[in-house]
């Protein structure tokens, strides 16, 4: 048996899935025994995942490529900098047991990738999924995360010796959906120091690269009359689990759903459901075996995509190094920091190694900052088409990095403001809708809690245990809203300005509640 602080990776998962959720006093008594079980695993039968899209609202500016300046146009006699645009990301959940099982099997690869990490100096090089403390020589140091990889840049950036630099930020297309099998396969075995994956390993390769799936709202339409529910009484302890028509699939939370329905219940109706990712419909209506792409949102699909550019990233830290700069990963994001007069062999050599995994990154993202130092101060602009513009600020990981502070992303900014004021419109129009003596009065804490300093402080979670028949301390916390990271951020980043970006947030939010 594994020892109990190497356990983090069971975590029992919430969320409604084909078959009742499992339970916590089970851990012990079955699901341990079979997850770690190899024997077990290679027998084991993994049903469907469940696709859920989603759709991400993006107002982005508009840029002349020749050079970067902002593009206006005029919509109804108004200027318009900003243009919606929807990004769709198709998200993957495995049913409780198969989840726990990619689970066990991630920190498996984990464990054996760190290796791997030390081995070849990419310890601070790959910096996404991993947990990496932020005070390494502390026995309880809590990990970094993208605020201290993006301050990380930064503090080198200003440290950097040379008078005038590059910082050359890379993005690679559809990264999770592009993955190659055999190779995802060939440096699986590589980091398992294995000639061939063993047959449980295998199992599980087999089940996260040609995978089937069931979209949730044909699921939800097949069984939306009888949905398993489990809700909580006033003293916040549950009750018994019934079944209940729930109308629509954005209710399912609302309304307390453990499960879309039984294994058995699933398997007399799964020919109409089940979809495979298994095969491609060609131009001309043929289909074509699918040998790429892992589904995005399964526990392992992380560890997946760092160790599928494990020889990538040697080769391209390596070369930097030797050139005097510094190479960063961050999933699909990448970072170069290197002499000038080295920047088209580097971008060269990124482009060249990324073709070897079949993968694409895109030109238009592709940026290339210069800095430019005149004695202390340093200067950021960004080159388009070989003319500077020294108006551009270098963007990291949701942070702008002008050569002296560093700000929050601008569009990250915008997009808090704009979510107050359509959260405030819509508090008004319900509280209109009410035909009591408060009709008109909308609940202002809410709002607070939501957008305000009020309700930024980190709070512990209190969850019930059957077993105490009490409510106890969770390991789980409520993490504010987004002034909690703008806080954060401001108290870790070198030489910032963040909250002078959000200290007007009080008086705009006062404002749009009493206008």
């Amino acid at each position: 048996m594994i020892k109990k602080k190497e356990k983090d990776w069971f975590k029992i998962k919430r969320y409604p899935h084909i078959g009742l959720p499992l339970k916590d006093i089970d851990r012990y008594k079955w699901i341990e025994e079979y997850v770690t079980s190899p024997q077990k695993i290679v027998r084991h039968s993994f049903l469907p995942f469940i696709h859920k899209p989603a759709l991400v609202r993006k107002f982005r500016k508009k840029y002349n490529p020749d050079n970067g300046l902002i593009e206006i146009e005029h919509i109804d006699g108004k200027k318009k900098t900003r243009f919606d645009a929807e990004k769709k990301r198709d998200l993957y959940y495995a049913c409780h047991l198969d989840s726990l099982i990619f689970s066990y099997y991630s920190f498996l690869l984990s464990k054996k990738y760190e290796v791997k990490i030390k081995e070849n100096d990419l310890y601070d090089v790959v910096n996404a999924y991993r947990s990496i403390p932020v005070y390494p020589e502390s026995g309880s140091s809590p990990n970094k995360c993208n605020i201290d990889f993006a301050n990380d840049v930064f503090k080198y950036i200003l440290q950097y010796k040379e008078k005038d630099f590059a910082v050359i930020a890379y993005d690679i297309s559809s990264f999770f959906d592009n993955l190659d099998h055999k190779l995802l396969r060939d440096v699986w075995s590589d980091v398992l120091n294995t000639q061939k994956l063993p047959l449980d390993h295998f199992n599980v390769f087999k089940n996260i690269t040609r995978f089937s799936y069931v979209d949730i709202h044909d699921i939800f339409e097949e069984f939306k009359n009888r949905i398993f529910t489990r809700g909580i009484n006033k003293f916040g302890k549950p009750l018994e689990i019934s079944r209940k028509i729930i109308k629509r699939v954005r209710y399912l939370r609302n309304q307390n759903a453990i499960a879309f329905c039984t294994k058995a219940e699933f398997l007399k109706v799964k020919g109409k459901l089940i979809k495979t990712n298994k095969f491609e419909k060609k131009e001309d209506g043929s289909y074509k075996k699918r040998d790429f792409g892992i589904p995005q949102g399964s526990p392992i699909s992380s560890v997946l995509a760092n160790i599928y550019l494990l020889h990538f990233d040697i080769a391209i830290n390596n070369f930097i190094h030797d050139k005097g700069g510094i190479y960063r990963r961050y999933s699909d994001d990448m970072v170069v920091v290197c002499p000038l007069n080295i920047k088209e062999q580097i971008s060269q050599l990124v482009y060249e190694e990324i073709e070897k995994y079949k993968l694409v990154i895109q030109s238009k993202k592709t940026q290339l900052f210069v800095f430019r130092r005149d004695g202390p101060k340093l200067t950021c602009g960004q080159e388009f088409n070989e003319q500077m513009n020294w108006n551009k600020n270098f963007v990291y990981l949701g942070f702008e990095f002008d050569g002296e502070n560093v700000f929050l992303k601008s569009s990250s900014l915008s997009g808090y403001y704009r979510k107050m004021k359509r959260s405030v419109l819509r508090s008004k129009h319900f509280a209109n809708r009410i035909f009591k003596k408060n009709k008109g009065e909308i609940f202002k804490k809410r709002l607070y809690k939501k957008f305000s300093y009020k309700g930024a402080k980190r709070i512990r979670k209190n969850i019930w245990s059957a077993k105490d028949n009490k409510f106890i301390k969770s390991d789980s916390y409520n993490w504010g809203n987004f002034l909690s990271y703008a806080y954060k951020a401001s108290n870790i980043m070198v030489a910032n300005k963040i909250k002078q970006q959000t200290k007007r947030h009080w008086n705009i939010l006062n404002k749009l509640i009493k206008n």
